[in-house]
């Protein structure tokens, strides 16, 4: 676990140092002012992931395992070959996760403080609710368990889509052409700035969080010709008390 946020952490400063160096919005001047919500939401997340949620998913991995239980281990696949099957799946299931936290109006309330960010950067990667993360836990536990992950397999695809989503989240500015290549396989910058659109035809699409093909495949892909053009945010929310880490945390009552 110590390996996985050490790694979460270098991979945050170096996007963030490289982002300041080659931005795609330019003129942003209070990046660290923009920043401090975000890690201080990170840092309490983390905190309720060590103390509560991990253990939690911890016992539950290991009853499966005990039982025998899940996909992988029924059909008897060898530890690269389970691995990829699991990432692949969960990958799925992600995808879908990511649907219903936009359609389903409970959901959408805590998954809406993640959207509410007018200047998305790497550190939006972080901006994720506590509510938000106690439903995700414990709705993805019984897709793990009929998946058959290890624990050790669960912690590499968060290390995985930890990395990825502070990557495509960021405000690096990737020249177009390599964003194009690069989202024939994962998701990028500029796929992912069109699912922060305040237009809302904008927002539910680009669902996916690793692979780009789930969106191509269930027709929820969308590109913008310039995405420079693309105002970041939604409708409401936009004022500054809602940027703040008080604004932020009850988002999800107003």
């Amino acid at each position: 676990m110590h390996a996985k946020s050490y790694a979460i952490l270098i991979a945050l400063i170096t996007i963030f140092l490289l982002e300041g160096v080659f931005p795609h919005y330019r003129g942003r001047t209070a990046r660290m002012k923009h920043a401090f919500p975000h890690v201080f939401t990170a840092i309490l997340n983390a905190l309720l992931t060590w103390s509560v949620l991990s253990g939690v998913t911890m016992q539950a991995i290991a009853w499966a395992e005990g039982q025998s239980l899940g996909l992988t281990r029924q059909i008897s696949l060898s530890t690269i070959t389970g691995t990829v099957v699991v990432f692949v799946l969960f990958d799925i299931w992600m995808f879908f996760w990511h649907m219903a936290n936009h359609r389903i109006g409970f959901l959408w309330r805590f998954h809406r403080a993640h959207h509410s960010d007018i200047e998305m950067d790497t550190t939006t990667a972080l901006r994720f609710h506590p509510g938000e993360l106690i439903l995700s836990t414990f709705v993805r536990l019984p897709v793990v368990l009929l998946l058959g992950m290890s624990f050790a397999q669960l912690v590499l695809f968060e290390l995985v889509l930890n990395i990825s989503t502070l990557f495509h989240h960021s405000n690096l500015g990737v020249p177009e052409r390599w964003d194009r290549m690069l989202r024939t396989v994962i998701v990028t910058p500029n796929m992912h700035r069109v699912h922060h659109s305040v237009e809302r035809h904008e927002t539910d699409s680009n669902f996916t969080s690793l692979l780009s093909v789930w969106d191509r495949l269930y027709r929820t892909f969308r590109r913008r010709e310039d995405t420079l053009t693309i105002t970041i945010g939604l409708p409401r929310f936009r004022e500054e008390k809602w940027q703040r880490l008080w604004g932020f945390l009850i988002t999800p009552v107003q």
